[in-house]
Parts: structure tokens; sequence; C-alpha cells
């Protein structure tokens, strides 16, 4: 609730408060998925992104903070995520580069200047890029900066998206589809409403999965094979099916045995009589 008041001044009364962004910025731990008032937190932290005139780097570092969030998160959580980066990406398209970045060293001097903000900061964001150019594939985004100016953002990229494609949880694998789109299109796109997902948890996503109507079931019919082995395996054995499908098994050559022992008794023993009595 501070934090509404604090943001309503400064929007409605021109109150300044030059670190605003950055105490929002250290909010973000994995803790505050867990907090009692977490749902009114994300609807405030939605509306304090929404502002046009947001720095670049701002909105890299809040996207990007918010992505690597999503790696240590329940399911719950990172469907919030997916729907602030949603938003993050729609409303800045100067940051849309994020989501496809081959080379993060490519980034020009303005873009870094803007990120880092003095001259020193500047030299010493050349020679951290020296040093990745050395080592491709490390990300520069430091995750453990609490002042989002410094993070190093705008010279990274959203890996993490890709990784929540593969997440175990259905919903949120389907839901991290929506940022393929292409979300500079305005006219085409729209925000995603953040309260739809800011109280979620594990019951919610359970009960809208088995309220989801389910179009093709995965299922594949065949025909069961009676046997594990081959018949050749087993000299003397049969394996029949009946018509109800259901298995007889039995001793070919001990049957065949029985019967002959039985015909050769009777042949010696028993005479049939026209009628089909026998005599003795």
């Amino acid at each position: 609730m501070a934090l509404n008041s604090l943001f309503v001044l400064m929007m409605q009364h021109g109150f300044e408060y030059p670190n605003f962004y950055e105490r929002l910025y250290a909010l973000l731990e994995p803790s505050i998925f867990m907090a009692k008032h977490r749902a009114k937190f994300f609807q405030l932290l939605d509306s304090c992104l929404k502002s046009p005139l947001l720095p670049a780097y701002l909105a890299a570092a809040f996207c990007k903070k918010l992505s690597r969030l999503s790696l240590a998160i329940p399911p719950s959580g990172a469907l919030v995520i997916v729907a602030l980066i949603h938003n993050l990406l729609r409303r800045h398209p100067s940051i849309n580069f994020l989501v496809h970045q081959e080379d993060g060293n490519e980034t020009t001097e303005d873009s870094t200047g803007a990120e880092r903000g003095t001259d020193d900061s500047t030299k010493d964001s050349s020679a951290s890029r020296e040093i990745s150019s050395d080592k491709p594939g490390i990300d520069p985004f430091d995750d453990k900066q609490t002042d989002p100016s410094k993070t190093n953002a705008m010279r990274s990229s959203l890996w993490e998206v890709d990784t929540l494609r593969h997440h175990y949880c259905p919903p949120v694998s389907r839901f991290v589809l929506s940022l393929e789109n292409d979300l500079t299109v305005r006219a085409k796109t729209a925000e995603v409403a953040v309260k739809d997902f800011s109280s979620g948890s594990y019951a919610t996503i359970f009960g809208d999965e088995i309220r989801r109507r389910v179009k093709q079931a995965p299922l594949a019919f065949y025909t069961a094979t009676p046997t594990m082995f081959p018949e050749s395996d087993f000299i003397g054995w049969a394996f029949k099916l009946k018509e109800d499908n259901t298995a007889v098994v039995g001793n070919t050559a001990k049957e065949n045995g029985h019967i002959s022992a039985k015909r050769s008794r009777g042949g010696a023993h028993d005479f049939i009589e026209p009628n089909g009595s026998k005599k003795f």
C-alpha cells in the first residue's frame, strides 16, 4: 500500500522521489512470490512500468530480472512473469531485441552510455565487453546488482524465456508462446491482464486444468501381442486366443499323449454300439 501511495503522489501531484525505480527493482526477489499481498504488488508493479516515458535501460532491467526469477519460482509465479514481460515488450518496442539477440556484445555506444550514465562506467563497460567477447555464451547481466542502471541488461537477452517453453507445467509452456508474436505491432496485439494471474497457486492451476476441455486424447490404439516370447522358444506349447480375446496356454505334446493313450485304451477294451453306447 505504501508503494501505491508513493506512486500516486509521483504521478498525480508531482512528488519527486529519484530512487523510486531503484527501490522497486530491489523488491524483486523470489520471496515476493510467496508474500501474502503478492497479487496487489504485481498489479502495482505493472502500473508503475506502464509509462511510455520509462527509459529503455530501466524497462530492459526489469524485464531481464523478471525472466531470471522465473527459473526459481513456482509455476504460478512464472505465469505472472510471462504476463509482465509480455506487457513490457509491447509498451517498449525498443527492447524487443532482447527476445532474440545472437550476440550480446553488439551494442552501440549510445545505449551503453544511457545504461551506465557516466564516462567512468562506460570505460568499465568497454572492458567488460572485451572480456565477454573472449568468452562467448556468458550472460553479462548481473542479477545481484540492485541498481538497474548497472545490470548490463541492454547487452543481455531473454534466454530464460526459451527455457520456459520446456517448462514442466503445461499452462506455463503454453502461455510463453505468446511472446513469439510480434509485439511491436500494437494494432494486432493486446496487453495481458496481470490480475488474472497475480493470485495464482498450485490449486488454481490444477483447477483450471481439470476444467479444461481436451479436444483430442493422447491415446494410441493397437492390437496387443498375446505373448511375450515367440512360440519357437517354447516347443510343444501352443498360445491361442479365444473369441473373447482371452489367452489359452496348453502343452500340446502332453495333450496329444493323453489323447493317444485314451484312444489306445478305448480300442482295446471298449466296443461302441451303433446307437452310441459302450459295451464292455
